[in-house]
């Protein structure tokens, strides 16, 4: 079976940082989730756009999770403009639909991403050493989208 990728967005790395500051100050911290849901939300965004800038935009994720800023920032979704839904199942798996172009993508997070989300997890908990931590951090938001998201389905 062929691995489908997800078309790629390309950000420079001063919009990179623009983005995950952004981040930042929505989430109201760095964690390794909402840097993840932004992840999600990017590869997402390649194919089906931004909410308002190429047309109806809604998403589905199905963790309750803090991927769910990442998310909203990337795809322009909105719990006020009720076109983000977020349902408790366990599964980091995002599906994004533009209702105006009639596509949608259905992406989910690697083994690869879980593991370094859990590593991060285990490091906190564990009153962990900060630099690691920081590093894990910066390389989920600067890895190749393939290590990290992979595509379920895209119409």
């Amino acid at each position: 079976m062929t691995r489908m990728t997800a078309p790629t967005i390309t950000l420079s790395k001063e919009e990179r940082r623009t983005f995950f500051d952004a981040l930042k100050m929505l989430h109201g911290h760095r964690c390794p989730m909402s840097i993840l849901g932004a992840r999600l939300g990017l590869a997402a965004r390649a194919h089906v756009g931004r909410h308002g800038e190429s047309g109806d935009v809604t998403a589905l994720y199905h963790h309750q999770t803090c991927a769910i800023d990442g998310i909203q920032l990337a795809l322009g979704t909105t719990g006020g403009n009720k076109n983000i839904e977020a349902r408790p199942e366990g599964e980091h798996r995002l599906t994004a639909t533009n209702k105006t172009k009639r596509m949608y993508i259905t992406v989910r997070l690697s083994e690869e991403a879980l593991r370094r989300g859990k590593e991060y997890a285990e490091l906190r908990s564990a009153g962990g050493d900060p630099v690691k931590m920081e590093e894990i951090l910066l390389g989920l938001e600067e890895a190749l989208e393939e290590e990290l998201v992979e595509v379920l389905e895209r119409i």
